[in-house]
């Protein structure tokens, strides 16, 4: 089956694709596989949630993820593709399969694979031991109605085929309202947004993982605007600080002024008063020096 959109990136989000690529995992572990039964034994042994990012203190993406990505490398066929999805060895297997698809298949294909799958009873857990359990079927229906899976981003489905999957759904009384979290719904696992709602981007998750401010993110977490470092605060936005003097940088007390709080209580800080005064110091020494 040909790869649909971008066949370099495979049409992940670049974010999760670096940490894929520069993973050891990947390196180490599936690059030296190089075809498709291979890969799928790998998946059997070692994948135990369809989640993009390793859960828990790890960092990086998950074994699903990676080894997804090996498959995208090799182009399956299509018979590669329906053994996967009907593989009856482990869930993870077939749900790995249903992703290949929704990250490779041209979307106006996407109903005609999905759509026999879409009251597929098999249970299994997204997240492993960390989540709940799904059947299939509710797995296969959330990733074609939800653009957004944990914390990234699926290709995006034009809204005229997103329409006749939504009607399909409805004649076989199903909802067409994503639950998120591969059909587990509730909150997503950094627990920002509810799992109906627009997760944050992989960046923007990341970045409220290591407490530095997301640039999409406002107002989620507003402590990371100011860090204290010892016993004095720094404002890392400038643009919400006004200069202590009224002037920019240029002007009287410079970057000094801007960096430093008036009245914040650190030993390093100084009063307008204290900044004329050595104003004043200065004129007086290069005065004596003429």
């Amino acid at each position: 089956m040909e790869i649909y959109g971008n066949t370099a990136t495979f049409n992940l989000e670049n974010v999760l694709r670096q940490n894929i690529l520069a993973s050891e995992y990947y390196s180490k572990t599936c690059l030296p596989l190089t075809t498709w039964s291979e890969i799928i034994d790998q998946i059997y042994y070692d994948v135990k949630d369809a989640e993009p990012w390793l859960g828990g203190n790890a960092r990086g993406a998950s074994t699903a993820f990676c080894l997804m990505h090996r498959l995208l490398t090799l182009k399956l066929t299509i018979k590669e593709i329906k053994d996967m999805i009907e593989h009856q060895d482990s869930p993870y297997i077939r749900a790995v399969g249903f992703l290949y698809l929704r990250y490779a298949c041209d979307p106006k294909h996407l109903w005609g694979w999905f759509s026999v799958y879409v009251d597929d009873s098999e249970k299994f857990d997204p997240s492993g031991k960390f989540g709940k359990s799904v059947t299939m079927g509710e797995f296969v229906r959330d990733i074609l109605l939800d653009q957004y899976y944990f914390e990234t981003i699926f290709p995006r489905i034009p809204k005229v085929i997103m329409d006749k999957i939504n009607t399909e759904l409805k004649g076989r009384g199903f909802s067409t309202t994503a639950r998120g979290n591969g059909g587990q719904g509730g909150a997503d696992r950094r627990g920002v947004d509810e799992g109906n709602r627009r997760p944050a981007s992989v960046k923007a998750s990341l970045s409220v993982a290591f407490g530095q401010r997301a640039p999409n993110r406002t107002g989620v977490r507003d402590s990371d605007r100011v860090r204290n470092v010892g016993s004095t605060t720094y404002v890392d936005d400038k643009d919400d600080m006004d200069d202590e003097r009224g002037e920019g940088e240029d002007g009287e007390g410079g970057r000094g002024d801007r960096r430093i709080k008036e009245g914040s209580g650190s030993r390093g800080s100084y009063s307008r008063d204290e900044y004329r005064e050595k104003d004043r110091d200065r004129e007086r020494e290069k005065d004596r020096e003429r």
